[in-house]
């Protein structure tokens, strides 16, 4: 009885000693659906916690964890040290002047601006926002406004409205509370799934406001080294793992 006591002993101590001898590296995000949003529950969901929970599945010598951050102030946590990385961000989205690395491309995508559809509108709707009431999310960074993302700014340049979801931004355009909105491509790909109904109710213009290559953002003093991040892309993208998460969220 000694003897199977002290094996189990020794096993259970084995096992947090693996647990313990990761290193933790803290993922920020902040809502930006379809990859941080939440749920009716009030957890987090999304494509970047479903991808944090595969980085921690297919390797053992990190343990990634999610970090929630505001959009508006995350290059001040990232400075604070709240966060070691950064999934689904773009370099030119504010972080040049910040020690900071980027990863591989993970994935392409864009936004499109939207209006509530009716018979005297075409594209050219959205070529000028002059006398518009545009429905922003605070703290994201535009195309149409040489992405400044100063509130002081938006607001001196253009008839701005603030907003912190684009569920409510889409919800501003089809009562008409707003004129124009700015959407996330694959979010609207997966609103339109989820609500057909409204997409004969909703213009979207051909043209984008900008077009971004999504990328891991990596403090360049990070244990993490880039590279590994890349080799652990890589071999998500390899075994069909990436692509099972973009089917997942109806991402093209």
């Amino acid at each position: 009885m000694k003897k199977i006591i002290f094996i189990l002993s020794l096993l259970a101590l084995t096992l947090f000693s693996n647990e313990t001898s990761y290193k933790t590296i803290k993922v920020g995000g902040y809502l930006f659906p379809p990859f941080v949003e939440k749920n009716s529950k009030n957890e987090y969901i999304g494509v970047t916690i479903d991808l944090i929970k595969e980085m921690n599945s297919i390797q053992k010598k990190f343990k990634f964890e999610f970090v929630p951050v505001s959009s508006k102030r995350r290059y001040e946590s990232f400075d604070n040290n709240k966060f070691d990385l950064i999934i689904f961000e773009d370099k030119n989205w504010g972080w040049q002047d910040r020690e900071i690395v980027s990863s591989d491309i993970i994935l392409e995508g864009g936004e499109v601006y939207i209006t509530k559809a009716d018979s005297s509108k075409d594209q050219s709707y959205f070529d000028d926002f002059t006398d518009k009431e545009i429905a922003v999310i605070l703290g994201y960074h535009y195309g149409f406004a040489n992405f400044n993302s100063n509130e002081e700014y938006l607001k001196e340049h253009f008839n701005i409205q603030f907003s912190t979801t684009h569920s409510g931004n889409i919800k501003k355009v089809l009562i008409e509370r707003a004129d124009v909105s700015i959407v996330t491509l694959s979010y609207l790909n997966k609103f339109f799934d989820e609500n057909p109904e409204e997409k004969c109710n909703v213009l979207v213009s051909k043209k984008f406001d900008q077009k971004y290559k999504h990328t891991i953002l990596l403090h360049e003093n990070s244990e993490l080294k880039i590279e590994e991040v890349n080799t652990i892309l890589n071999e998500m993208r390899d075994s069909g793992i990436l692509l099972r998460i973009w089917k997942k969220y109806g991402i093209k």
